[in-house]
């Protein structure tokens, strides 16, 4: 167990792996982002309160 845990930590510590990393979860962040963005379309409101 100690072993496995160890070469983890020395796989987790090359910098193509952490590059990779890196890069998915940005990815997953301007996905995100995008489906909240795509909800603001035409015939929806521009602020939550404006029929107030």
């Amino acid at each position: 167990m100690l072993i496995m845990k160890n070469s983890l930590l020395v796989f987790l510590k090359k910098p193509a792996t952490v590059f990779i990393i890196k890069t998915v979860v940005f990815f997953a962040i301007f996905l995100v982002l995008l489906y909240i963005y795509g909800y603001n379309g035409v015939g929806s409101a521009k602020f939550i309160y404006n029929e107030f």
